[in-house]
């Protein structure tokens, strides 16, 4: 059973530079034909400075392996349940965003294959100047074993 104590515990803020290329990937792995995404000519017609990050991008800097590890899970099977994006601008190429994780919920729950615990982990990415690039939160289900 996780510890409710996680709940509260936070990051080290971790910093990710937005890259072109990675946008590019990004966009290309979605199969998204949206120009903005991978011609900065058509991102600045489309009104922006630089090429914009598809809206699941921020999945893509929410992981933070270090952080997950400290909360010591252990090998149990994990299910990425469900995950939500709240934005406050545009993720754009050139971006600095520092992102931080906290664990906002624990709870124990009774399954058709036993107890399991949930994990309710908040994302929130941050720009250069301190303004919100978006929130995240991320629902876990580890099945105990």
């Amino acid at each position: 059973m996780l510890d409710k104590s996680l709940i509260g515990r936070e990051s080290e803020p971790v910093v990710h530079d937005v890259e072109k290329g990675a946008i590019r990937r990004f966009a290309e792995a979605l199969g998204d034909p949206n120009p903005i995404y991978v011609d900065e000519e058509a991102a600045r017609a489309a009104g922006y400075p630089a090429l914009v990050a598809p809206p699941t991008f921020a999945a893509a800097l929410i992981v933070n392996e270090r952080f997950r590890s400290s909360l010591e899970l252990g090998t149990r099977v994990l299910l990425h349940s469900e995950q939500l994006f709240d934005y406050g601008r545009p993720i754009l190429a050139g971006d600095r965003i520092t992102v931080k994780t906290r664990v906002a919920d624990v709870q124990d729950r009774a399954g058709a294959s036993g107890p399991m615990d949930i994990l309710v982990l908040e994302d929130e990415g941050r720009d250069a100047q301190g303004a919100l690039a978006f929130r995240a939160r991320e629902v876990f289900v580890l099945r105990r074993g």
